[in-house]
């Protein structure tokens, strides 16, 4: 067990009580269809802090008395990684393809997110009993890409992570928190205790962002990340340099945690 995280987790825990809860229903209301996505990725000791600072100006996801929730996925690629490729070339049109399981609930669902253009974000997805390793027809029909060989698609990566979704009592912002994010590639593993990913998705219209100005303050930089991508660009032998200013940004959060710890 990595007593560090514990404590962190812990801690985060704590706070997290302090916050107003809202449900899923509520959470709806949080839909922005001209919105802007950025994120940022930094060390767990500073998180606590963060969450002093913007406790009033949001609400916790809860659900059945929980407030932090474990997250598992299998994705999909080609043996020659097309989908990774597309997304290292920087082609405009490009896809992921998942399993994510929803651990406390038991929930599973297959997913394909389609980002078009460059822009903007579509997902497709429909329930499931389980994992599997091969796609059904139904399944199958939820893909859709010209250059994609969609008969060579396998399990190539399982990420898990621990999320927590904050929403702005405004209604016009709400962000995913990632903890304790792992990356697994059936031969080797990486696990990534030390950072914290949070994606906010804001509201064109609003004003101001408590979270952003905390991260600000702090002189976080917005980060272009995508778990997948990433977790294949560390664990694959397999080009990688569109990624490597990330790696980068990684390695220097983490050491520079650990100076300040």
């Amino acid at each position: 067990m990595d007593l560090a995280f514990h404590h962190y987790q812990q801690k985060i825990k704590e706070k997290l009580e302090t916050f107003s809860p809202i449900d899923l229903v509520g959470l709806d209301r949080v839909q922005m269809l001209n919105r802007v996505d950025t994120k940022f990725v930094f060390h767990i000791n500073q998180f606590n802090d963060i969450l002093d600072e913007i406790r009033e100006n949001y609400h916790v996801l809860e659900i059945d008395d929980k407030r932090m929730f474990d997250y598992e996925s299998i994705y999909f690629d080609t043996e020659e990684f097309d989908l990774y490729k597309f997304h290292h070339n920087g082609k405009l049109n490009r896809l992921k393809i998942r399993f994510r399981k929803y651990l406390d609930s038991n929930l599973c669902y297959f997913e394909v997110k389609y980002k078009i253009k460059g822009t903007r974000t579509d997902k497709k997805r429909i329930r499931t009993e389980d994992y599997k390793s091969e796609l059904s027809e139904q399944e199958m029909a939820l893909v859709h890409h010209n250059y994609l060989d969609m008969t060579n698609l396998k399990e190539k990566m399982v990420i898990c992570f621990t999320r927590i979704t904050l929403a702005n009592k405004n209604f016009k912002e709400r962000l995913t928190i990632d903890l304790k994010v792992t990356f697994d590639n059936f031969k080797d593993k990486k696990v990534f205790n030390e950072l914290v990913i949070a994606e906010i998705k804001t509201d064109k219209t609003a004003i101001g962002s408590p979270i952003v100005d905390s991260f600000k303050k702090r002189h976080f930089e917005e980060i272009s990340f995508s778990k997948y991508a990433t977790a294949v660009a560390m664990l694959e032998n397999i080009k990688n340099n569109a990624f490597k200013p990330n790696f980068i940004r990684i390695n220097r959060i983490i050491e520079n945690g650990k100076r300040a710890n």
